[in-house]
């Protein structure tokens, strides 16, 4: 199983290490953050519109197809009850000599590809999540014991309302 490390720093501020890379995710300063970095949800969409676009990028590279100029636009609604993203909306820009001349079966081909990208498919079909809370040693951080039971609900916070953040 893959995993990374996200560590509280300050405030609204966590610390996300995966392999040799680190960033940095807050919360706007209108929901109590410092704008340092980008919220939960803005990486949510941010893997989606990236990993759409690493799909359409090897598509035209397998086909020969210039993929300079190529963008992905994202944009969502939140929906509530519970409060999540409710719809997810992905423009993949074709650079403009790719886009005047792609056949419409090579399109076809195209959308059907970047519709099996891993985190659509991760988003589109749910994946078990299991949340548990774990104890450290009252020596502060260290081998974690304890776990809880694991959580089925699919709600956030207590009784599925979310307690605040983006």
């Amino acid at each position: 199983m893959e995993s990374m490390t996200v560590s509280w720093v300050k405030g609204a501020q966590f610390s996300v290490d995966v392999r040799r890379h680190r960033l940095l995710v807050d919360q706007p300063v209108d929901e109590g953050g410092e704008d340092q970095g980008m919220t939960p949800v803005e990486l949510l969409v941010a893997s989606l519109g990236s990993c759409i676009g690493h799909f359409a990028a090897r598509f035209c590279s397998r086909h020969q197809l210039p993929a300079d100029g190529l963008r992905v636009t994202m944009a969502w609604d939140y929906a509530e009850q519970p409060h999540r993203v409710g719809t997810l909306t992905a423009h993949v820009h074709l650079p403009p000599s790719v886009a005047d001349t792609l056949e419409p079966a090579m399109r076809a081909r195209m959308q059907k590809v970047l519709e099996g990208c891993t985190v659509h498919n991760s988003i589109a079909i749910t994946p078990k999540i299991d949340v548990q809370i774990v104890t450290a040693p009252s020596g502060g951080p260290g081998a974690l014991t304890s776990p809880s039971p694991p959580r089925r609900g699919r709600g956030q916070g207590e009784g599925g309302q979310g307690e605040g953040g983006r």
